[in-house]
């Protein structure tokens, strides 16, 4: 499985709800692009090998690449709650 990866960039206010859908993506040659908060980022290797376990060998298709995207975004929360940040805050602060 190939992981590209990618810096969190700024987003205005009303776009939060798409960057957290950007938090997966897929690359024009099928590779998983993952672009977390500076807060995660540390942890990202987790979310890597969660997404090789559940979708190896499956297609990217339409109905996968939504599943990887709410599978990140529960992730996310997770360990934001792990880590004692607020999900809100954490996504907030990589946007400025």
């Amino acid at each position: 499985m190939h992981v590209l990866t990618k810096s969190f960039t700024a987003f205005g206010v009303n776009q939060q709800e798409d960057s957290l859908h950007e938090i997966v993506s897929v690359s024009d040659c099928g590779s998983w692009i993952l672009s977390l908060p500076s807060d995660l980022q540390q942890h990202q290797h987790e979310l890597e090998r969660l997404l090789f376990k559940v979708f190896n060998n499956l297609p990217k298709s339409p109905d996968n690449v939504a599943l990887a995207k709410q599978m990140s975004i529960n992730w996310c929360v997770s360990k934001c709650k792990q880590n004692g940040l607020r999900f809100e805050d954490c996504f907030n602060k990589s946007r400025h």
